[in-house]
């Protein structure tokens, strides 16, 4: 089992970390397609290259987590399953496909973000895309063609209201995507207004006042719930014990799904989703080594409207294994950090600030886990760029405090793995039920 490598003495690139500021930026701002000449600029993958490169030049140490190792063998798998399938080639560009949005980015920043400076600034980026999106939403709010200053983008129309979904650039244009960016954004918020001063907690205030009216102009119901459930989780996290957050974790999923199930008499989109997520898991059983990356749609017709249940779907009992583990093992790490050192009092300012971020990228991580039970975004760059950030985190508190290296083995490796699949038995059992 790989293990974090606190012992090996630190060389970091500069160079490799500018280059990701300015991925991330390209990524989650996108102003190189604010503009019609520099709409068709490659320079996302410009910058990943770069940054990669001189990540392997100059960084040290280039370390390797159980995370990176679980996503990395999905790679040959996206190739094995599109081989199995009888679409060899197509299972090629998915994986490549996955390799430049998934393990690259993981790779990036988990090992570039070495200091909590670094991290800083990852996290201001997050938050002046963010609030970009929501002027350009307002934009759309209040132009009577339903437009927003970024180029191409427009508002549509929510069925059966008269509500605008706002829309941005790239891979944002889908308001649940925004949704699920602001809800991660938000733990951002608080941790930046719990360390400043008069100012920062004046603009942090500001900024969360913006970012919750952003939640409400996506009109994503799965959003919304992403926001209660930061509030439930920081409860169960900071006020319950350990069995009470896995008995949460482990009933979650039947809350959202009794929701969806009564929205589902009067809502035809609930209903398609439940009934989405019933094909995933027949799918699951029919296929067990998976359909193919990207085949879910082929197969029904429409997305899963879930993200577990699509890497369920597609990349079968191994695939959902190797995704839903790592993903729990993150979650799991960064909880068992939070636990094992909330009553400490002998902790350094350092240590304490290091602890603060492990607790705010927790939260963040949090938010995906519930968005995404509504949305197929398993593959999101979203999802592994802020999953790399909380790696990174791990690393560096336990350099500062190595004892926590004991909740990085095989041990919780393998409990991930059974936590992620209880996700899938408790939606089948339930829409056993329901349908």
């Amino acid at each position: 089992m790989a293990r974090y490598q606190p012992e090996v003495k630190d060389k970091n690139s500069t160079f490799a970390f500018f280059s990701l500021f300015l991925y991330a930026a390209a990524v989650l701002i996108r102003p190189h397609e604010m503009f019609l000449a520099s709409i068709e600029w490659s320079i996302i993958m410009y910058f990943a290259i770069i940054s990669f490169l001189a990540a392997l030049i100059n960084q040290r140490p280039l370390n390797v987590a159980p995370q990176h190792i679980m996503l990395f063998l999905l790679y040959p798998l996206i190739i094995l399953s599109g081989f199995i399938n009888g679409s060899g080639m197509w299972g090629i560009s998915q994986a490549n496909m996955y390799l430049s949005t998934t393990i690259i980015p993981l790779f990036l920043f988990s090992n570039c973000i070495s200091s909590i400076k670094r991290q800083h600034w990852i996290m201001i980026v997050c938050l002046v895309a963010s609030l970009c999106m929501i002027h350009n939403g307002h934009v759309q709010q209040t132009d009577t063609l339903w437009q927003g200053w970024a180029l191409n983008t427009q508002a549509y129309h929510l069925p059966g209201t008269d509500a605008r979904r706002i829309t941005y650039l790239g891979f944002f244009s889908d308001p649940n995507d925004i949704g699920m960016f602001f809800v991660m954004n938000i733990p951002f918020i608080l941790y930046f207004y719990a360390k400043g001063k008069l100012f920062t907690k004046t603009m942090m205030l500001i900024i969360l006042v913006c970012v919750l009216y952003g939640v409400y102009i996506t009109h994503s119901r799965g959003t919304a719930l992403g926001v209660v459930a930061l509030i439930g989780t920081y409860y169960l996290v900071m006020k319950a014990g350990k069995k009470l957050f896995f008995a949460a974790l482990l009933f979650a999923p039947i809350a959202l799904m009794v929701l969806l199930i009564l929205q589902s008499n009067v809502d035809e989109s609930a209903r398609g989703r439940l009934e989405a997520w019933y094909f995933g898991i027949q799918m699951l059983i029919s296929y067990p080594l998976g359909i193919g990356k990207g085949a879910f749609v082929d197969h029904h017709g429409l997305t899963a409207h879930n993200s577990y249940v699509l890497v369920a779907g597609e990349l079968g009992f191994i695939g959902y294994c190797l995704w839903g583990g790592a993903l729990v093992f993150t979650i799991m790490s960064g909880f068992l950090f939070i636990k094992h050192t909330k009553f400490k009092v002998d902790l350094t300012e350092e240590q304490r600030n290091e602890l603060a971020i492990n607790k705010t990228l927790f939260f963040s991580m949090t938010g995906f886990m519930v968005t995404g039970f509504f949305l197929s975004r398993s593959y999101t760059v979203l999802l592994f760029i802020f999953m790399g950030m909380t790696i990174a985190s791990h690393y560096r508190v336990v350099k500062l405090l190595p004892e926590l290296s004991q909740f990085i083995n095989k041990a919780l490796v393998i409990k991930s793995i059974f936590y992620s699949w209880a996700i899938i038995i408790v939606v089948y059992l339930a829409l056993k039920i329901a349908l």
